[in-house]
């Protein structure tokens, strides 16, 4: 009854980020918690990633650096991404519609439910075991290996180290390059991907400024007559962009769309010859300053909180904000962190004329700054001009 309610409640908040989007509305980050020690810490976010705190029914935003906790629920939204990071140098990346449940490790195994969705990635010194309907991926130590849940079927696939697969009684061990799927028919070996994809690396993050740059795409091994290579906006390939002969080992996208795409080879049939991996397009766009507004007086006694505000930017968790005296930001008085297009700061400067901007902060090396918003900071209110009480009145000459 659990593992339906955090699925159904998964999908409402889906649509619930959705609808938020839609309004250019950024719901409330999720409260930092000191009660606990974090099990996870998110190491990237992309859109609209939620976290459900054991034991409650409400869904709150999670962002990058943030901890996860024992028994906390993970959603990762249509179109986003995350990546948790644990103390033993596990680090998993959790693919769109994916929900996973976060438990604490017992007798040195690392236990993590998938609900839906997959999770790919690297165990680190404990081993890990991934639960779900269908079985039991359990993952050696530096291992790697992607676990895919769907349409009531496990599938595990090993790229380096070791796994097991264990469904109902049955059981099948796994090495480097082998897979195997589970289902209520039991555990079935599966034979290697008669095709491997080369190069872009799997779940590759570019950004860029100006039109997206081409990427190469390149496989190798046993292709069929009449294969193709699909390229799609989802990872069920229910909306192709590209759909070629896969000849030459190598095909080219010159102009690749922006956000999540997935790519596969896949026989005359439409059959799945290889792996489908996932990389991620995102253009460097600056947030755009709001409140204070260029020239604008802000009255905060010393100690006093500052709103300030800028446009939300889609897929993305976390914001710098940045203060200085200097136009050029030299120094940087004030830096600040947030996971939303907002923040509240007790400012405790001078009165003056102040610079601000803001931008974003992700894995990229560098990040556009918006534009620079000039305020002048007082702590006391300018006295009202004098008001005349009988201005008909004339002066002598």
């Amino acid at each position: 009854m659990a593992d339906a309610r955090d699925v159904q409640l998964a999908g409402l908040g889906a649509v619930v980020a959705t609808v938020s989007l839609a309004f250019a509305f950024t719901p409330p980050a999720a409260p930092v918690r000191t009660d606990l020690t974090p099990l996870a810490a998110v190491r990237a976010a992309s859109g609209e990633v939620k976290r459900r705190p054991a034991a409650m029914l409400g869904w709150q935003r999670l962002a990058r650096d943030m901890g996860v906790f024992e028994g906390d629920a993970v959603f990762v939204p249509p179109g986003a991404a995350a990546t948790l990071h644990f103390d033993d140098g596990t680090e998993l990346d959790l693919d769109e519609r994916s929900l996973v449940v976060v438990e604490v490790p017992k007798q040195g195994v690392r236990t993590l439910q998938l609900r839906q969705g997959s999770v790919s990635g690297r165990v680190g010194e404990v081993t890990l075991d991934i639960q779900t309907p269908n079985g039991t991926a359990q993952l050696g130590r530096s291992s790697e290996a992607r676990v895919e849940l769907a349409q009531g079927t496990l599938a595990v696939a090993v790229k380096k180290g070791s796994a097991a697969v264990a469904h109902q009684g049955s059981k099948t061990t796994l090495a480097q390059g082998q897979r195997a799927s589970a289902s209520q028919n039991g555990v079935v070996a599966e034979k290697p991907w008669p095709v491997e994809l080369g190069e872009p690396a799997a779940n590759l993050t570019r950004v860029f400024s100006g039109a997206p740059p081409a990427l190469s795409l390149t496989w190798s091994g046993a292709v069929s007559p009449g294969a193709r290579v699909q390229v799609a906006r989802d990872r069920f390939f229910a909306f192709l962009d590209r759909d070629v002969p896969a000849v030459g080992g190598t095909l080219t996208l010159e102009r690749p769309a922006v956000g999540v795409s997935w790519w596969r080879v896949v026989d005359a049939q439409g059959g799945a010859l290889s792996e489908a991996r996932r990389f991620v397009f995102s253009e460097d766009v600056a947030p755009v300053t709001m409140l204070p507004r260029q020239g604008d007086v802000v009255l905060a006694p010393e100690g006093g909180v500052v709103a300030f505000a800028w446009t939300p930017l889609v897929g993305v968790s976390k914001y710098r904000l940045e203060l200085s005296p200097s136009q050029g930001f030299e120094p940087v008085t004030l830096t600040h962190d947030v996971t939303q297009a907002e923040a509240r700061l007790p400012l405790a400067l001078p009165e003056g004329t102040w610079f601000w901007r803001v931008r974003v902060v992700d894995d990229r090396d560098a990040s556009a700054n918006s534009a620079i918003a000039r305020f002048r900071l007082i702590h006391k209110g300018i006295p009202e001009a004098p008001e005349l009480y009988n201005p008909e009145i004339e002066v002598g000459h």
